[in-house]
């Protein structure tokens, strides 16, 4: 065979091979095939090459089990990631003799399996109105805010349709990119994303294939986008949370997927690039319950410290069992509720969910057509309507940490521990309250408090001291976020520290102090 032609076949062998790892899974299904993530460590040198090694051992492997290429697939976030490589390799079964042989070079801190994730999404619950915005207090949330165009939602999902009429004005356009030249105008490593990637299959269109219909498993990450952000008080479609806070539109499915879409086979290549493009909040429906994965851990690390807000779907199993990335650290767990506050049956539960949020018959965009609706049940949904509050609440206050994001999120939360007694103490801090978390950030930002008056713990269950700057107080007061009265006692000491045990309702006060000389205030909060 002629050196051009053997080099055609080994080619087209490449790509036919490259895409049975990407689309045909034969040997796990909860994993690519043919793909090892690795972790040299730290302190190591070690450099791994496409075709040579220093190491004799390692070029062993590579005849072995058929190394095909090795690459760095996330650089430029952390030290961990700098490290980390992908090694794609042909004798696919051997996936696990493979890893224990990795395990046993001493400059490998890791050898794991790349996983694949599952979209949270449960069949169709038709249901007449969008109760979700209703029940969780929106349009009264809107009234401090709604929403800023310079937020940016990263829906990493199998696909996102940027073409759908109810999309197409909040979907974000990256003004570093010239659309079509063939250039990497802002040099983040991507060509022409424009308004997103493709992480599945390489390339600036993170819309779903032309074939997919609006009952299509496809539909998923188009349907979680506009519970999130679809455009809001324009006549047409539907509202949401996020009002006009901005869309990247993030594809981690393959258009030949052979299931249609319901797996995310590039999960950790999306959530990297959604790091590059400088999203303020990366929302994650899908998941699994395999978490022992180093570098899906390591990416969630990275991502927080870019102060990046991490949402993800709880899971769909009814199960306490931890599911990942939401039990990861930094990530916002959240599972789903019905139209009556209970856990929907599905949801996940226990100690790793931090809020509930509305998930069953969740009406929205869909793909297939620009102006496809439905309804779709699922923590899938429930977690972009907390990552859009999550972006409302950035919009009021940007310099906000994801911690403090957070924070708001939950103590705005209602407890719904009553009405679902078997699962008390295991919904987190309950279901998300858009209006409480937003008065609570408007509070932050207009109430001027003195320093030197202190109240701890704060938050509290109601049993707290305060320490006063002088040595005689008049009064204590205390209101609610509305500005009603809710208690006063006269306090008649000459100390400076008084003990409280007050009976209140949890959620966020203000108290103020009277003094001889001064007027003191303070926020608190109680859960």
């Amino acid at each position: 065979m002629r050196p051009h032609a053997k080099f055609l076949f080994l080619l087209l062998f490449f790509f036919i091979f490259k895409g049975n790892i990407a689309y045909c899974q034969t040997i796990d299904s909860n994993f690519v095939d043919g793909v090892v993530y690795v972790k040299v460590v730290s302190s190591s040198t070690m450099e791994l090459s496409p075709y040579s090694f220093s190491d004799p051992i390692l070029n062993g492997f590579y005849s072995t089990y058929n190394i095909d290429t090795i690459t760095k697939p996330f650089p430029g976030i952390s030290p961990e990631l700098d490290k980390t490589y992908r090694i794609q390799f042909l004798q696919i079964s051997q996936i696990d003799n493979f890893i224990s042989d990795l395990q046993t070079l001493s400059y490998l801190e890791y050898a794991e399996k790349a996983p694949i994730y599952r979209t949270d999404y449960l069949p169709n619950d038709l249901l007449p109105t969008q109760w979700s915005l209703t029940k969780i207090n929106a349009i009264a949330a809107w009234d401090i805010s709604k929403g800023s165009t310079a937020v940016k939602i990263a829906i990493v999902d199998n696909a996102v349709s940027t073409i759908h009429q109810d999309l197409v004005n909040n979907i974000w356009i990256n003004p570093g990119e010239v659309a079509g030249n063939f250039l990497d105008d802002d040099l983040n490593g991507f060509t022409d994303d424009v308004n997103g990637w493709d992480a599945a299959d390489g390339d600036k269109n993170p819309n779903p294939p032309s074939s997919a219909t609006t009952s299509s498993p496809f539909t998923h990450g188009t349907h979680c986008a506009g519970i999130a952000s679809a455009a809001t008080d324009n006549s047409i479609g539907i509202a949401s949370i996020g009002f006009k806070v901005k869309i990247i539109a993030v594809k981690c499915s393959p258009d030949l997927s052979s299931d249609g879409g319901s797996t995310i086979t590039n999960a950790y290549d999306g959530v990297y690039y959604a790091i590059k493009a400088n999203a303020d909040i990366i929302s994650m429906s899908w998941g699994g319950y395999s978490g022992s994965f180093v570098t899906g851990e390591n990416m969630m690390n990275a991502a927080n410290a870019f102060g990046i807000v991490l949402v993800a779907a709880a899971g769909n199993s009814n199960t306490s069992a931890p599911h990942f990335p939401s039990s990861y650290n930094y990530v916002i767990s959240v599972g789903a509720t019905d139209q009556t506050d209970q856990k929907a049956s599905f949801s996940n539960f226990g100690s790793s969910v931090d809020v509930m949020a509305p998930g069953v018959g969740i009406y929205s965009t869909l793909s297939g057509a620009v102006n496809a609706y439905g309804y779709i049940s699922g923590t899938s949904m429930a977690c972009p309507l907390a990552a859009g509050l999550c972006g409302l609440i950035l919009s009021q206050n940007p310099s906000l940490s994801p911690a403090s994001v957070q924070t708001y999120l939950k103590n705005g939360c209602e407890n719904i521990d009553a009405l679902n007694p078997t699962y008390a103490g295991q919904l987190g801090s309950g279901r998300i309250n858009a209006f409480n978390s937003m008065q609570y950030v408007s509070l932050s930002e207009s109430i001027k408090e003195k320093d030197d008056l202190n109240v701890f713990p704060n938050p509290s269950t109601g049993i707290f001291t305060i320490v006063f700057p002088e040595n005689k107080i008049n009064s204590v007061s205390i209101y609610s976020i509305n500005g009603e009265l809710v208690f006063t006692e006269s306090v008649n000491s000459n100390n400076n520290r008084l003990n409280v045990n007050w009976v209140l309702s949890k959620g966020f006060y203000i108290l103020k102090a009277s003094g001889e000389n001064n007027q003191y205030s303070k926020k608190i909060v109680i859960k």
